[in-house]
């Protein structure tokens, strides 16, 4: 997305029923677009490769169309991979700006209230970067040993 752009979708998503990763045809692990269908409809994060972005849209009655990666990629479906998601709820979501102003990011938490799971995509090299987002410990919040903040 370019800087200040904006998508609309509900406020929450029920019901998480299909996770395809959408792939360059030629390399099954460049990762080009994510697609979750909801109860409420389908929310989809692509890479555009020109400036290394997230393009995040929503559609309530079918998986919108790719606007840079259609005529070279593959859907590959990801229930089975993340079975123990599929039901879940997302009540938050984010698009993530870095320091040069570039939307080059997507986070979503999905799951119960009491045992959520978040996922993030990074737009790098073309490509969209999966992480799995983990909650710090106390022990790994704490500054490092010798550096005190007053």
């Amino acid at each position: 997305m370019t800087p200040g752009s904006a998508f609309t979708a509900p406020a929450a998503l029920t019901d998480l029923a299909d996770i395809v990763h959408v792939t360059f045809s030629e390399d099954p692990s460049w990762l080009v677009a994510v697609q979750l269908r909801f109860k409420e409809g389908f929310l989809q994060v692509e890479v555009d490769p020109d400036d290394d972005s997230v393009e995040v849209s929503f559609d309530a009655s079918h998986r919108p169309a790719l606007r840079h990666w259609a005529s070279e990629s593959v859907s590959i479906s990801m229930n089975e991979r993340y079975g123990n998601l599929l039901g879940s709820d997302s009540a938050w979501w984010w698009l993530l700006r870095n320091q040069q102003q570039y939307e080059d990011g997507f986070q979503i938490e999905l799951g119960p209230a009491s045992s959520t799971m978040t996922f993030q995509y990074l737009a790098i090299a073309s490509r969209l970067h999966l992480r799995h987002v983990a909650e710090a410990n106390q022990a790994t919040a704490d500054p490092p040993a010798g550096r005190h903040h007053r």
